[in-house]
Parts: C-alpha cells; sequence; structure tokens
C-alpha cells in the first residue's frame, strides 16, 4: 500500500508528528501529497504554538481565509527575524499615519484626509491611487474607525467627521478644544476622547 493511499485519519496522525521543514519538504514530493499537506488541518497543531498565527488559545480562527501554511512560514520568518519590507506609500507628514484593513480595502490617514486604497488581488500589493477620500478636517486626522456603514474620524481641529461609506454624506460634529486623540462606536454610539481633558 502506498503512503498517499492510506486513510485520511491515519494520515493525519502520522503528519502532525512533523514540524513545519519536515511538512514542507513532504509537500515538494508529489502533488497528491503537495494538496494534502498544504490543507490547514494538517497545519492547525504547529499554528497554535505559533505567534499572531491567527489561532486563538481556544481553537477560533480568526483568520479563515489565509491558508495556514502561509501563516506559519510568516510567524515563523518573524520570529527568526526574516521578513520582506517594501514601502507602500510615502510622504511627509507631522504625525503617523492611522489605518485599518477592511476586506480588500486599506483605509489610510495622510494629513487632513483618509484614501481608501484597494488591493490587487492576485499580487496583495497596494494600488497607488485611492479608490476614495474622505476629507473635512482642517487638521491632521488622528484617529479613525469603520463601521459597516460609516467611518468616523477625530482631528486634530477637535473636530469629529462622520462619513457615510454608503454615499457621499458627511457630517462634522464639534465639541473638544483640543485633538481628539481617541474614538470609538459601538450600536449609533460615538464616545470621543480629547487632549482638553475631556471624554463625549
Amino acid at each position: 500500500m502506498l503512503f498517499t493511499q492510506l486513510p485520511e485519519d491515519v494520515l493525519y496522525h502520522i503528519l502532525s508528528h512533523l514540524d513545519q521543514r519536515s511538512l514542507s519538504r513532504l509537500s515538494q514530493v508529489c502533488k497528491s501529497l503537495n494538496r494534502f499537506v498544504n490543507r490547514n488541518a494538517v497545519w492547525r497543531k504547529i499554528a497554535k504554538g505559533c505567534l499572531n498565527s491567527g489561532i486563538t488559545w481556544n481553537g477560533t480562527d480568526i483568520y479563515p481565509n489565509i491558508p495556514l501554511k502561509v501563516r506559519v512560514k510568516t510567524a515563523q520568518n518573524w520570529y527568526n527575524g526574516v521578513c520582506k519590507r517594501w514601502i507602500l506609500l510615502k510622504w511627509k507628514t507631522k504625525l503617523l499615519p492611522w489605518l485599518q484593513l477592511d476586506e480588500d480595502v486599506l483605509y489610510l490617514s495622510q494629513a487632513a484626509k483618509i484614501g481608501a486604497y484597494p488591493l490587487y488581488h492576485d499580487s496583495r500589493r497596494l494600488q497607488r491611487n485611492p479608490l476614495e477620500i474622505f476629507s473635512g478636517h482642517k487638521g491632521d486626522v488622528c484617529r479613525f474607525v469603520l463601521t459597516d456603514s460609516h467611518l468616523i474620524s477625530g482631528g486634530s481641529d477637535g473636530r469629529i467627521m462622520v462619513h457615510s461609506r454608503r454615499s457621499d454624506l458627511s457630517l462634522g460634529l464639534m465639541g473638544h478644544s483640543q485633538e481628539v486623540n481617541c474614538l470609538d462606536s459601538k450600536n449609533g454610539l460615538i464616545i470621543s476622547g480629547s487632549r482638553d481633558q475631556t471624554a463625549r
């Protein structure tokens, strides 16, 4: 009987005793083994022991769309200090940009504006031209949050801007005399904190 003809539960049990390097080498033997070794179930035990692999302490997978093999490789590379670095965007700014990834769109603050940059599906690289720009602040954006329907931002001008993600509507809220550097939203309620020592 060939190794690949064993029942799947037996194969899973055998492969659960192998480390990352051995699994990677085994996947290069033939196409049928490659397909089997690339399954998430094979890498789950190793992923649990890796930092930031997306498998929580109770076994929940928080990144189900990314193969576990890729996440384990990335986690091991970061642990060993091996990583690939490239500059996505570069500009002069007073504040570090705030950013958030929402599916295939990266929302990124640049001075008084927030750009929505789509990712290329094939290479996962960032497109240079923004899909959409959210503006309205008279100073730098200090913080923003995304909800299902809105993008809410706080700026150094003390304003909070509420932008609809489904239309061109925007609303400005005043209430702080200094920069808004804490912001969150839940169930339609916006909570903000400012350098003026108030929370609203």
